[in-house]
């Protein structure tokens, strides 16, 4: 297929438009007028980069950007220039679907919605907006079984959390992620519990006065789902539109930290 069918197949899947103004979503390295191996991954680290260089793949689907920030220059000793360096001497492609799939239908925060179980999910105003889902569980739950279902759910190997109202949790705001600056707007939305990716100290603090229980899961535990995500619209809409690419899942996707 061509470099702007695939391009046109990922935004309908996680609009571009849709993404936060600060983002760098899209099509970051064009290193070719066709797409024919696609690896899909969370981030383009050197492993993954010698995943799809070994495996003869010309395509880098991921979530977070390796170019975020303008460029004036790239350095090899610098880890993430390196990877965009290697990438580019091997001619593959890179495209970023950040907060577009944050955003979008059956996209990160959808998954981790119906991940936990959540019922009567809703789009809440925040900071940005079409972020941020609440939802509620079938049950009232003891703070120990919540606790536990996120963990269980995301994979996580530790939470931080502060330690809410006393209450049973009920109504819960999800956002993959950094979602720390949304604790106001889910304490608005009724939440009994804020489960996001990672949080700052004040944010801890914020909603502590709230009575909310913030549940900091770990960036990458709260967003490795895109990769299975991702790659299940793709394939599905690629047989859609009867277009024939060959796509797999990243095998070296893991967590750049690990609890001691």
């Amino acid at each position: 297929m061509t470099m702007d069918e695939f391009v046109r197949i990922v935004e309908e899947i996680a609009p571009r438009e849709a993404a936060c103004e600060w983002d760098n979503t899209g099509l970051l390295l064009r290193c070719g007028e066709t797409v024919e191996r696609v690896l899909v991954a969370l981030d383009a680290t050197a492993e993954v980069a010698d995943e799809a260089i070994a495996g003869g793949f010309d395509m880098l689907l991921v979530h977070h950007p390796a170019i975020f920030s303008p460029k004036k220059a790239l350095d090899h000793r610098s880890p993430t220039d390196a990877v965009i360096m290697k990438l580019l001497r091997a001619g593959i492609s890179l495209y970023a679907a950040h907060t577009s799939f944050d955003k979008a239908a059956g996209g990160i925060n959808d998954m981790l919605a119906q991940r936990l179980g959540l019922k009567d999910v809703r789009i809440v105003p925040g900071p940005e907006e079409n972020l941020m889902r609440v939802g509620v569980l079938d049950a009232p739950m003891e703070t120990a079984a919540f606790l536990d279902l996120v963990k269980r759910t995301v994979g996580a190997d530790g939470l931080r959390v502060t330690e809410g109202s006393g209450a049973k949790i009920k109504t819960v705001a999800v956002l993959g992620g950094s979602g720390g600056d949304f604790v106001a707007a889910a304490h608005a939305a009724g939440a009994d519990a804020l489960v996001t990716g990672e949080a700052k100290h004040h944010h801890f603090l914020e909603a502590a006065g709230f009575g909310l229980m913030l549940v900091e899961a770990g960036h990458f535990a709260t967003e490795r789902g895109f990769v299975d995500e991702i790659f299940m619209s793709l394939q599905a809409r690629l047989n859609e539109v009867q277009l024939h690419v060959h796509c797999e899942k990243a095998q070296c996707i893991n967590a750049p930290y690990r609890f001691v």
